[in-house]
């Protein structure tokens, strides 16, 4: 007979903890409370004494939360399973904190002895040795249910054995198919019908949007498998499929689920309209760039070039949503961070927040749950309308105003350099022909026409106050051509350099001859 499963029990209220002693008669149904704790820390300890199978947790907690406990809990102790109970309304967003740390997840107001108890009984079923009422009741568990406990990690010598006589061929490969609520029975028998005679089929792993096949085959057999799934997957959108490269060995099959085959699942969220994705034949996905300058971003914001900031954002969006190969949480993960620290940058600027203060848990829930990368960024640009309602009502004009002032001085001050749009662009973060129309519409008149009226004014100081050459003075206010110099000036003024220079003078020695004889 198996040992008894070890509880402990970790929450920073006594009440909660008398609760969840009492909902179940635990040593009826097989389990044993080893154990309290009301912070990580000291679960920790009591993990190192105890050596319980399950820790069901709370999180939020004092000295150490549950966020850490778990952390710290399966890097010390790998074996020991998570129960983690929350108060969250957004399970989801906790949920993904955790990643594949936690077994399960129980939410406080769902909290009950048949709810906890079906969690535990489900945790156990996993872990063979253990010894409880559920288990000592379950019948030789079949191929398939092996197979599920082996890509769990819970590889038991019988385990092995008994599935090494299970097998005919030499071959195995893992193929997932994907769709909205997936009949995982019905997709084995649709497998087994389309794929090649003595080809095996097993469920190896299942929910309500995806089973994970094991299939046995001999090696020439795999081309053939390979077409019949493509011909199927291009009969309906309905569901995905994901084709796995061949394997010679049951005891790779968990390396072959948790490094191939969660590669290619990450491809599902960026692609969700495509129907087939091959080992060997996955999309390509654009070259690599920079990591995102959070700094930078953070400075275009304070300088208030908010349309710099937000073209350099979602440049950077639109590039990690060609990344099929990062997984979605990251993806995810990042829109959330940007959200907080947009929404922490305008109100360090004066900004009336409150809005977006009381909707930001609804974009963080709606982003997380997004089920693929289009959902995910049309909730972000959601929230990025709001931002710039929030700019529209609060100061936009001054924002406009301060970026053209800025604009302006530069060309002042680097008139006599070869000065292209492209260029001055690329200093203040805007797109070029985004800053084009910018200066017509905030200036009245285009960028060209602005910068000649600089020139053309400073060339009329140097004409009126030094003996410099004309030719030299085209190169002084930054014209490299000498005559589009003097066809410029003549546009501008109505008469050529050389005759400005002259009228101005004879109108100065005009005025100080008046004087002259005034004076007389």
């Amino acid at each position: 007979m198996g040992d008894v499963c070890k509880v402990l029990i970790v929450d920073d209220e006594m009440l909660i903890r008398q609760g969840i002693i009492n909902y179940i008669d635990w040593e009826q149904e097989g389990f044993q409370i080893v154990a309290e704790a009301s912070n990580g820390k000291e679960a920790l300890q009591l993990m190192e004494e105890f050596s319980p199978h399950i820790v069901i947790t709370d999180i939020v907690m004092p000295i150490m939360d549950g966020i850490d406990l778990v952390r710290e809990g399966k890097k010390a102790f790998p074996d020991i399973e998570f129960i983690v109970l929350s108060s969250f309304e957004n399970f989801d967003y906790v949920r993904a904190t955790f990643q594949n740390g936690v077994a399960d997840y129980i939410l406080k107001p769902k909290l009950n002895g048949e709810e906890l108890l079906g969690s535990l009984n489900k945790i156990v079923n996993r872990m063979p040795g253990l010894c409880h009422t559920a288990a000592l009741a379950e019948p030789t568990r079949s191929v398939e249910d092996m197979l599920e406990h082996f890509i769990l990690g819970y590889d038991s010598a019988g385990d092995k054995a008994s599935l090494a006589a299970a097998f005919a061929n030499s071959q195995f490969a893992l193929v997932g198919i994907h769709g909205k609520q997936l009949e995982a029975a019905k997709a084995k028998r649709q497998l087994e019908q389309l794929l090649p005679e003595g080809t095996a089929v097993f469920l190896a792993a299942s929910s309500e949007t995806d089973a994970k096949f094991l299939l046995n085959f001999s090696p020439y057999q795999f081309e053939e498998i390979k077409k019949a799934i493509a011909a199927e997957a291009a009969k309906s959108t309905a569901a995905s499929w994901l084709v796995c490269e061949p394997f010679g060995a049951i005891d790779d099959l968990k390396k072959v689920h948790d490094e191939r085959l969660k590669k290619i699942e990450k491809y599902l969220f960026y692609l969700p309209d495509q129907t087939l994705f091959f080992y060997d034949e996955l999309p390509a996905e654009g070259a690599k760039q920079a990591n995102f300058d959070l700094n930078h971003f953070i400075e275009l914001v304070k300088d208030r070039l908010f349309n710099a900031a937000f073209d350099y954002l979602k440049s950077h969006i639109e590039y990690l949503a060609g990344r099929y190969s990062n997984d979605s949480f990251e993806f995810k993960s990042f829109l959330g961070n940007i959200i907080f620290n947009i929404i922490v940058l305008l109100d360090s600027l004066k900004y009336d927040t409150q809005e977006l203060e009381r909707n930001k848990y609804s974009y963080f829930t709606h982003i997380n749950e997004a089920e693929n990368v289009e959902e995910a960024v049309n909730e972000f640009h959601r929230f990025l309308e709001e931002v710039q309602k929030i700019m529209m009502l609060h100061g936009g004009s001054d924002e406009q105003a301060n970026n053209l002032d800025k604009i302006l001085s530069y060309i002042e001050q680097h008139y006599t350099e070869p000065l292209r749009l492209s260029e001055i662009a690329a200093h203040f973060h805007f797109n070029a022909s985004y800053l084009s129309s910018y200066f017509s519409t905030h200036h009245k008149e285009g960028f060209s026409e602005y910068l000649n009226r600089i020139r053309i004014k400073k060339s009329m100081e140097l004409l009126e106050n030094s003996p410099v050459t004309i030719s030299n003075i085209s190169g002084m206010v930054g014209y490299s051509d000498h005559s589009y110099y003097c066809k410029v000036f003549k546009r501008i003024t109505g008469m050529s350099p050389g005759a400005y220079r002259k009228e101005y003078h004879a109108d100065h020695e005009n005025e100080a001859k008046g004087l002259a004889h005034l004076k007389k």
